[in-house]
Parts: C-alpha cells; structure tokens; sequence
C-alpha cells in the first residue's frame, strides 16, 4: 500500500505567507494603478476641458452660426455631393468663395451683391477676405490656435441638430469634411443637442480620446451655434499605465520571492526545526525500552518563552518523571518487598498522571466534567484525560489498553503522553489519533493495542468532533433530558495497524446537554452469579435522575454497579467521564467608575 506524500509544516507554512504577501501586494498594486490612472485622467480631463472653455468663449457664436446657416442649405448640399463624386474639394472651395462673410454679410450687405473682383493671383471667383472662405479659414486658424496652445489633438466645431450631428470644421481635416455626419459616439447618447458634455474618456475606432463639448448658445437671436469639439489622444497614457502594471507585477513578484525565502529562513529556525528536534527526540526516548537514564531526558537548546518552549518543558518533564519512576522501580526490584513498592509507584504514576482536580477549569463555566478511574488491580490499563488547547478548545479522552497490570499502565502512560503531545501540535481527534497509532505501532514489540474515545469541543459554539477508535459507544443527553446511546462509527484499535486512518463526526451540544463516555468495565461487570451488568442496567443508572451534574451521575453509576456486583471480584478497570456544556461563556463587561 503506497502512503500518502504529505506537505511538511515548512511547506505549509511558506505556502501561506506567498499566498498572504501575493493578496497584499496585489491589493496594493491594484489600488496604487488606479490612483496613478485616475491622477493622469485627471490631468487630461483638466486640460481639455480648459481648452474647449477657452475655445467656445473665444469664438463668435453668430460667427459659427452664420456658417452653418450657409452650408445648411440645398445649394451647399449639392455642390458636396457633386465634389465627393468628382473628387474635387475645390468645387466646395470655389462655393465657399462665392459666399459672402459673416462680417461683409453683415455690414454691408449691398456692397457685397456689387463685388465682383478677380483674386490677386489671376484666379476666377470671390477669394479676398469678404468671402466665405476666408470666415473658414479664419475659423479654421483659430482652432489650431488652440491644439497648440493646450497641447490637445484635436479642435473642431460641429452643429446637433434632431439628433444628428453634423461637423461644421476640423483643421485636420479636407473640405469634404464639411456638413458631413458624425458617428454618433454611445457616450455622449444621454446629451441632448448642442448641450455640454463633460470630459469622458471612452475607446473608438481612433482608439482611446478623452472628448468634451462645449456649446455657443449666446447668440443675438437666441439660437444655437453650434459646439466646440476637443479631443485628446489617450492612447500614450494607455500605455504609459500598462506600462506601470508590468513594472508593479514585477516589483510583486520580487517582494514574494524575497519574502518566502525570509519566511523560509525564519520558519524554520524558530518553528520547523525546534518542532523537527522535539518529534525526534522524543520518538528516540520512546523507542529506547530499556535503561532509561536521565541522559536520555530530552535536551534541546530552546529556551524560548512560546508555545514551542512550553511544549519542550512539558515533555522533558515527563519524560524525567517517567525515568525518574523507572529509576525508583528497578531499585527496588532488589528488594525483598519488590512487587508490593513496584505497584505502588505504578498506582503513583498512573494516579499523577490523570486529573485529578476538580473542578478542573474553574475560570471556564462553559462546561461540568467529571472522571473516575478505578483499577481491577493496584495499577490498570485505562485511562482518562481532559486539556484545553486553547481558551476556546476542550480536548477530551478516554481509553482502555488491552492488558491489565503494571504493562498496561506503562503502555497506558505512554500512549496518553502520544495523545496529549500529538494533540497540542493542533489538528482534529481524527488526524491524532492517526498520527498516534502510527507512533504507536512502530514501537510496539509487545503488540498490546488501546481503543480511544476523543472528543475536541468548541466551547463558544457546543460543536464537538469525535472520533472513535474500537471503544465503546458513548451516551449523549439532548433536548429531553434522556441519556441515549450513540452507536457512532468505530475505527480499529490504536497500535492494531500501522496506515490505519480514523474518521470524525461531529455532535452539537446545546446547553445543558451531556456526553457520558466510560471503558467496558462498567456494562461487564459481574455479579456472584457470573451476569453482566450490561448496557440496559447502564441506561437505566443514568436515567434515574439525568439532570443532575457529571459527578452525581458517575456517583450514582458507580453506586449502582457497586450494588448490583454485590462484593464480586472486579476483573476489569471501571473508569467513566462525563461533560456537561452550559453554554458559551458570558462576555466580561468591565465595572462602573
């Protein structure tokens, strides 16, 4: 069977700090290129807008609406299209001249029927500055004026009319230009005709413009003239900020890489290899079964004041107590009372070993615990324990070794240690109980085995998840106040396989219910005449007053099994634990002034 690669705590943890400095630097990259753009934006807004405020309060609007007066005509219209099949502005330009200008027009309107004269350069028709023709190039010069003055692309003036948009002059472009329709741009389709339009930025077939408009209304008569167009050409600072995209992209990815292989260097000298040290030397201190000295204490060089340095307090204090005891046993084994001292340390060991204060948490009213354990001999092979793993985290276990006897509590004592160690390192009771029968089974020669009830309660919610590792089926007291078997889902005994793989489950515990978990002591027991007490005289127990607190009960079934045994010799350990959740803690208000 081929073991699952696993990603080591290194790996893990590097993966989260490239993931977090990537979200940062991308947020910061993301907002640093809007305000860059948006600050460009503005500036172009700005100018163009300057620009086409300057251009319409320069220019005459009766000016501009004389010309489009002019060409709004049959006559202009057919001279257009006649030029446009020929090819030949010229004709729009020989008509322009043999129009009278706004001012001539204007002025002198009857010296103008009587002009007739030839241009200076010999040529036919009206070419002096009385014509049409020169008010176009007039026009024409000023809006070029502008383009260069406010450094834009474009100037032109173009006249609404029904919706449609008609351009009037455009310096870059021919005289075809002339009286031609504009595209409409989608825009600029919420404006009515000859209205302002803001400075919009928007993309076209010329590519991205910023354009706005601005109208000639004041007119003598009241009219509209028509508006003043100004573009600007946005493309530059299209690329100028992809431009800036790639160079932050860039400077992301050079911050993450330099980052991880920080985090890398720190990761493991502050967390990886101090954890890495501890699992390795405590595995030699496990896999070394005989001659335990205190040299084979665990000594590391952590003197760190976080959790890794409680972690490798409390396992060399264990594993001192446990030499220290073993030292005490093989002493005495000399001895004349060797067997009766050699049972009472174990009793000591194992009586230390489990929790014994109650209650256990008294700064915590979320829950009610209670356990007991009584030994079929001086010394037995269950066991019990509860720990928080944080402020908010209850662990709690109950196990039962398949021996009896001072080997059962050895093995006893070392597979709680696995539990409690495995599980401070963090994860579901699932994945420790995994990782612990693994341990257990490659340094198991005796081939003695450990089934395992766990259980890790969340203390502000009441979600508990469990798993179950061959014991026995636990009860839980729900909304009616009635103790009920579960028959949850039984993984194999701890130490049975090697690659073994545990699932959980999870209960939700509302306030004031319970979870009553013991080993099979308790249902075997035997009366003189050989009868179990069974698992239907265990319900009745409990059910015979439910409501009351975790050590009533484990009392009262205590009493019971005492009752119904009737002085029969107890084969078996007996050892029950029971939670009861009250609910999340209420929050700390601090006291009036």
């Amino acid at each position: 069977m081929i073991s699952k690669k696993r990603l080591s705590l290194s790996v893990k943890l590097n993966l989260l700090i490239a993931v977090v400095i990537l979200l940062l630097s991308t947020g910061l990259m993301w907002i640093s290129y809007r305000v860059y753009s948006d600050k460009i934006n503005a500036v172009y807004i700005q100018q163009v807008e300057r620009a086409a405020k300057a251009a319409g309060n320069e220019l005459i609007p009766d000016y501009v609406r004389y010309f489009w007066d002019e060409i709004n005509t049959d006559s202009f219209r057919e001279i257009r299209a006649e030029a446009i099949r020929a090819g030949d502005e010229n004709m729009i330009r020989d008509w322009l001249i043999s129009r009278p200008s706004w001012f001539y027009s204007e002025r002198f309107p009857k010296e103008w029927e009587e002009y007739d004269l030839s241009a200076a350069d010999g040529s036919s028709g009206r070419d002096t500055e009385m014509t049409l023709y020169y008010d176009y190039q007039i026009l024409t010069d000023m809006l070029e004026t502008f383009m260069e003055v406010f450094d834009i692309s474009v100037a032109y003036l173009q006249f609404d009319e029904d919706g449609v948009t008609y351009n009037l002059m455009d310096p870059q472009e021919d005289l075809f230009y002339i009286g031609s329709v504009e595209e409409p741009i989608p825009e600029f389709s919420e404006y009515g005709d000859n209205e302002y339009i803001p400075a919009t930025i928007y993309h076209s077939s010329y590519g991205w413009l910023c354009s706005t408009t601005y109208p000639l209304d004041d007119t003598t008569y009241g009219l509209p003239a028509g508006t003043v167009g100004v573009d600007t050409d946005m493309e530059m600072v299209a690329r100028s900020c992809r431009m800036f995209l790639v160079h932050c992209s860039v400077f992301v990815v050079l911050i993450t890489a330099a980052a991880m292989a920080a985090g890398m260097f720190v990761m493991h000298r502050i967390v990886v290899d101090p954890l890495r040290q501890l699992a390795q030397a405590a595995t030699n201190f496990a896999d070394d079964d005989d001659n335990l000295t205190m040299d084979d204490v665990i000594r590391l060089d952590i003197n760190s004041d976080d959790e890794i340095g409680d972690l490798y307090r409390q396992i060399r204090a264990m594993e001192s107590r446990i030499v220290s005891y073993t030292d005490n046993m093989m002493r005495i084994t000399a001895e004349r009372e060797r067997v009766n001292t050699e049972l009472n340390m174990a009793e000591k060991i194992q009586r230390d070993m489990l929790p014994a204060v109650f209650p256990a948490f008294p700064d915590h009213s979320e829950f009610d615990l209670y356990a007991s354990m009584t030994p079929a001999r001086e010394v037995g092979g269950d066991f019990y324990d509860f720990f928080l793993t944080d402020e908010t985290h209850l662990a709690v276990v109950i196990a039962d070794v398949s021996d009896k006897g001072v080997p059962a509590a050895l093995f006893m004592m070392a597979s709680m240690i696995l539990i409690r160690y495995r599980t401070i390192k963090g994860g579901t009771p699932a994945e420790i109980m995994t990782e612990v029968n693994r341990l257990i089974w490659r340094s198991n020669h005796s081939r003695m085995f450990v089934t395992v009830w766990m259980g890790i309660i969340d203390l502000t919610t009441g979600v508990m998840t469990c798993t179950n590792a061959g014991h026995e089926y636990p009860f839980i007291r729900g909304a009616d106040g009635e103790f009920r078997i579960l028959k949850d889902k039984h993984g194999l005994v701890v130490g049975g396989m090697e690659k073994t793989v545990y699932r959980d489950y999870e209960l939700k515990l509302e306030p004031g219910d319970a979870v009553f978990v013991y080993t099979d002591g308790v249902p075997e027991a035997n009366d003189p005449a050989a009868e179990m007490f069974g698992m239907n005289r265990l319900e009745a127990s409990l059910n015979r007053s439910p409501k009351d607190s975790p050590r009533e009960i484990l009392d009262r079934v205590k009493a019971d099994v005492d009752v119904f045994a009737d002085g029969a010799k107890q084969f078996d350990d007996l050892t029950m634990l029971c939670l009861e959740y009250k609910g999340p803690a209420a929050p700390q208000h601090a006291d009036a002034a």
